[in-house]
C-alpha cells in the first residue's frame, strides 16, 4: 500500500504557536506530541508507511510528512518516535529524497528545540532532535547547504546540549530508548567528519565531550554510551588538526582523578566508583577500537592510551 496524499506544506501544521512563538523560552513535548498524528497520518497508517519502506510518490507530499513527524520526535510511543519518525527522516535524508529548503526548515526547527527549555516527562523529545540533527548534519557533510555561520551556532548549540545534559537515562521497556549523551555524541561525531568545522569548533567539540566522559559522576554508564563518546574523540583526533602528542595531553586531563587526589582514593565513595568506572568504560572503549587498527595516527594513540590505562588501575 502506497500513499500519495495532497498535504501542503505549512510549517505551523506542527508547530504548537504557544510552544514555539519567538517570545516563548519553554516549550512543552506532551503539548508538541498532539501535533504528531493527524487525520491522514494516525499510527495505523505511518506503519503501513514503515511497511512500504517509506515510499511516498509525491514529494510534496512527503516533505510535508517529514515536517509533521518532526512533533513525533516528542513521542513517547517508541513504535512512532524510533521506528517510523526517525527511520522515516533518516531515510529520505540519507537517499536524498527531501530538498535543501526542507533541509533547512528541519535545521532551523532542530536547533530551536535543542536550545530551548523543554518540559518533558519521558525525557525524549530534546535526544531524538538532537539524533535527528546528527543526520541533517550528515547531509551538510556531503552536499554541504549550511552556512558558515549556521555551522558555527550548530556546533555551539549542540555542544552546549551536550554539556547541560542531566538526564542519563537510556533504554525503558515502557519508552524506549532516550539516550541523551549517546545522541548528543552521534551528533558530535558527525561534526567531526564535516571538513568545514574548523579547528575551533572541534575544540569546543572536544571540551563538551570530555564533560561528560564520567557522566558527572552521578550515573554508570551501561547502555553503550562510552564507545559513542570514545568514536566522536577519535574522529576529531584523525582530522589534521591534532598531533598525538595534542592527544596525549588532552588524555592526561580527562582522566584526572579531581576531586579526589589519587585514583586509589575512589574506592571508599560511590561518587568515586562511578568515576572510576566511566573512565575505565571509555578509555577501554576506545582502546578497543584504535589499537586494531594501522592508522599511522591511532597507533600512536594507542601508545599514549595504554600508559593512561595503566595509570587508572
Amino acid at each position: 500500500m502506497k500513499f500519495s496524499l495532497k498535504i501542503p506544506i505549512i510549517l505551523m501544521l506542527f508547530i504548537s504557536s504557544s510552544a514555539f512563538s519567538a517570545n516563548e523560552v519553554l516549550i512543552n513535548a506532551q503539548q508538541v506530541n498532539k501535533q504528531c498524528l493527524s487525520k491522514q497520518w494516525h499510527k495505523k497508517n505511518l506503519l503501513q508507511l514503515k511497511e512500504d519502506k517509506f515510499t511516498l510518490e509525491n514529494k510534496a507530499d512527503k516533505e510535508a510528512l517529514a515536517l509533521q513527524l518532526l512533533a513525533c520526535l516528542a513521542s513517547p510511543d517508541a513504535e512512532i518516535r524510533d521506528g517510523v519518525a526517525f527511520e522515516a527522516l533518516s531515510y529520505w535524508l540519507r537517499n536524498e529524497h527531501l530538498s535543501q529548503a526542507i533541509h533547512i526548515k528541519i535545521f532551523n526547527y532542530l536547533t530551536r528545540v535543542l536550545e530551548s527549555k523543554v518540559t518533558d516527562t519521558f525525557g525524549v523529545y530534546q535526544s531524538f532532535s538532537i539524533l535527528v540533527l546528527a543526520e541533517v548534519v550528515r547531509v551538510d557533510r556531503h552536499s554541504p547547504f549550511l552556512t558558515a555561520d549556521q555551522r558555527d551556532y550548530l556546533v555551539n548549540v549542540g555542544t552546549s546540549f551536550l554539556t547541560n545534559v542531566k538526564d542519563y537515562r537510556g533504554f525503558s521497556t515502557k519508552t524506549g530508548w532516550q539516550h541523551s549523551i549517546a545522541h548528543a555524541a552521534d551528533l558530535m561525531l558527525q561534526l567531526a567528519l564535516n571538513p568545514k568545522v574548523n579547528k575551533a569548533q572541534l575544540d569546543k567539540i572536544l571540551v563538551a565531550l570530555a564533560s561528560q566522559l564520567t557522566a558527572n559522576d552521578q550515573h554508570s554508564y551501561i547502555q553503550g554510551e562510552s564507545k559513542r563518546i570514545a568514536m566522536a574523540v577519535i574522529y576529531v583526533f584523525l582530522r589534521e588538526q591534532y598531533s598525538a602528542d595534542d592527544f596525549n595531553l588532552w588524555l592526561i586531563k580527562v582522566v584526572d582523578p579531581a576531586p579526589f587526589n589519587q585514583w586509589q582514593d575512589v574506592y571508599q565513595s560511590e561518587q568515586g566508583l562511578i568515576k572510576l568506572h566511566n573512565t575505565q568504560s571509555f578509555l577501554y572503549a576506545l582502546y578497543a577500537t584504535i589499537k586494531p587498527s594501522k592508522n599511522k595516527v591511532l597507533t600512536e594513540m594507542s601508545t599514549y592510551l595504554e600508559q593512561v590505562i595503566k595509570a587508572t588501575k
